[in-house]
């Protein structure tokens, strides 16, 4: 009965992290119960999940998922945080959550196919989230298009000057 178990939260294991390709390993030794309810509540609202690990069973899971560098890093107290969409958000707030609780530290992860360090997870809560660089892009996109367009119309509008300046100076000669 017991190995069955086992077995089961293996595979739900499995299953929750192949549907994600952002993991990041953090240890918590020394987190308080109501700092850690705190953190997962405030985390949830973001879609951002932290869950607690047998550090044997995310092991198993992890390997079968293809995801073997994370195997290093679960050593001690460890929980794995996932996100759905954007891995700066996640790296964000873990971040600024392991500033408010010192004892939240940070070891490493797996985001979008890549293993990365602790150093690279603060690099990358540096940049501008995913909605912030779709913007980015659509206007960096729009810009010489609005130039180009700017410049059509001056050419036009220049153009259209001329012609008239040329139509009132027939109509002055006719008259």
């Amino acid at each position: 009965m017991a190995n069955e178990l086992k077995e089961s939260m293996v595979k739900e294991m499995i299953s929750n992290y192949r549907s994600t390709s952002n993991y990041l390993v953090v240890g918590y030794q020394g987190i308080k119960a109501l700092e850690f309810d705190q953190l997962r509540k405030d985390l949830r609202k973001k879609k951002i999940y932290l869950g607690i690990v047998k550090n044997s069973f995310a092991g198993i899971a992890f390997k079968e998922i293809g995801v073997h560098g994370i195997v290093d890093l679960l050593k001690g107290p460890t929980a794995i945080v996932t996100g759905e969409d954007d891995p700066v958000l996640m790296a964000k707030e873990t971040i600024e959550w392991s500033k408010k609780i010192p004892f939240l530290s940070l070891r490493g992860g797996f985001v979008d196919g890549a293993m990365v360090s602790a150093g690279d997870i603060s690099n990358l809560a540096k940049l501008p989230s995913m909605p912030v660089l779709r913007v980015q892009i659509v206007t960096g996109v729009h810009a010489p298009i609005a130039g180009v367009a700017g410049a059509f119309n001056a050419v036009l509008r220049s153009l259209a000057t001329v012609f008239q300046a040329i139509k009132d100076k027939q109509e002055k000669s006719d008259v």
